[in-house]
């Protein structure tokens, strides 16, 4: 039982939320690990969007101070925490499921009102430790940068953070600056470094970031794919990840695709093992 987080130092977008939405999904499908996945964001439905098409007309919001339901989702499942009626079991109750007994992704906040949106965030943390003791894993796509203390205790209370990084080199020399003005909670042990929608045409390929940064050989990658991306917007992310897993034909041009996102999954399943955490 283990919380794994992803997150960046930067607040432009990096591949972040396709990066864990392919990583939880492939963990789901080929290890058979009980997992749940967390939107954690402000205003941003990218991680629902990559599973389920999403009508806005369906959103049932209540007028007064643009506030939702907070009989369902997020809400409620703050609610139970914020009255001390939460407990593991529950949890399933407030998420959608996308793989039965496999995956359950808890949706983002639904209010437009950012201080109402931090109110909630500083009750993750006990959302996320009782949701702990039921899934095997437990994934949070966080907030960007550490202008917020709320994403300072999320990542603080994490197990394993993977640290998503771009084909930029102001974004790559910013993940050294995180380093090393944050050494108490980016802990090398606890922390993995993912170059994310990286094309090996570039010069900044996989082995020299890996060679710039001191990752060595061990660096991992989710490299950009075309497909992937389609099918985000497709609301088909589940369906790509199980057709890609199980075609192995040489052709298949999302097989690099596909391995990566497994050499991240078996990267994590031996640190968290040599962690001692029980998964």
């Amino acid at each position: 039982m283990a919380v794994i987080s992803f997150w960046s130092g930067g607040e432009k977008p990096v591949g972040q939320t396709l990066s864990i939405a392919s990583v939880a999904t492939h963990m789901a499908i080929e290890h058979n690990y009980r997992c749940l996945l967390i939107n954690a964001t402000y205003n941003d439905d990218t991680l629902e969007r990559c599973f389920w098409k999403i009508n806005p007309k369906s959103i049932s919001k209540i007028v007064n101070q643009g506030k939702v339901d907070i009989g369902s989702g997020p809400e409620g499942l703050i609610s139970a925490v914020a009255s001390n009626k939460a407990t593991p079991e529950i949890v399933p109750s407030f998420t959608k499921v996308l793989l039965k007994n496999r995956l359950d992704v808890l949706i983002g906040l639904k209010t437009e009102i950012y201080e109402e949106y931090e109110k909630s965030l500083m009750l993750y943390k006990d959302l996320i430790n009782t949701a702990n003791h039921y899934y095997d894993l437990v994934f949070v796509d966080l907030p960007k940068s550490l202008k917020k203390d709320t994403t300072k205790a999320l990542l603080g209370s994490s197990n394993m953070i993977v640290y998503c990084i771009p084909q930029n080199v102001k974004l790559i020399n910013q993940y050294l600056q995180e380093l090393q003005q944050n050494q108490e909670l980016l802990k090398p042990e606890i922390l993995i470094p993912l170059l994310t929608c990286s094309d090996e045409n570039s010069k900044h390929n996989v082995r020299n970031v890996a060679r710039y940064i001191g990752e060595g050989s061990t660096m991992l990658k989710v490299p950009y794919s075309a497909a992937l991306k389609d099918s985000a917007g497709e609301a088909s992310v589940a369906k790509f990840i199980l057709g890609t897993r199980v075609s192995k034909a040489s052709l298949n041009q999302n097989l690099d695709f596909i391995d990566s996102v497994n050499l991240v999954c078996n990267r994590l399943i031996k640190k968290l093992q040599e962690l001692q955490y029980r998964i």
